[in-house]
């Protein structure tokens, strides 16, 4: 997403929200404000992972469809499986595929036991740009975090990890409540 325009550039200043909580009851200034800055940190990090893949020769769903390829690379994973790790459709993944297998980066094969199954497998050529893109990236966003001790890292990982459990219960009730609707 090289150029993206950022979903959001300014957190407003805590007071801001404070004065709003005063018209709008329902409004807590302390969650708001850490949610915004949880997405101001979520789009900045897409947006320059999207520009680093960019400079290496890659974007973000191709480099991921090939890590997870090469992770499973003594098996052949199904292209319906990826779909299914990815959370994409199955169409979104053929077309990642037909890009991949089109630069010479992946190889669909047929699975010896199942004709209706498509196994997916790295090339020299595939293997070879991960190699040399792996070492950069890993280092290029260890650096992002580099301002935290590793005990930081580890409470950040936790506070995360707190959000997407909440974030799942709450996906699980809306969806919930769009079928009984």
């Amino acid at each position: 997403m090289p150029g993206q325009v950022p979903f959001i550039r300014h957190v407003p200043r805590y007071e801001v929200l404070q004065e709003a909580a005063h018209h709008y009851p329902g409004l807590d200034p302390s969650s708001c404000y850490a949610f915004l800055h949880l997405l101001k940190t979520a789009d900045e990090i897409l947006t320059l992972d999207a520009d680093f893949l960019s400079s290496m020769g890659s974007r973000q769903g191709r480099f991921n469809l090939m890590m997870m390829v090469a992770h499973c690379a003594h098996c052949f994973p199904a292209a319906a499986d990826l779909a299914e790790c990815t959370g994409v459709s199955r169409a979104t993944i053929t077309g990642l595929l037909d890009g991949l297998e089109r630069d010479g980066l992946v190889e669909r094969l047929s699975d010896p036991e199942d004709r209706r199954v498509v196994r997916v497998k790295l090339t020299p050529q595939g293997e070879a740009l991960l190699e040399r893109v792996r070492p950069a990236y890993f280092r290029w966003f260890a650096r992002m975090l580099e301002p935290l001790a590793e005990s930081e890292r580890e409470h950040l990982v936790y506070l995360l990890q707190k959000v997407q459990g909440r974030i799942a219960d709450l996906s699980e009730e809306l969806h919930g409540e769009k079928a009984t609707a």
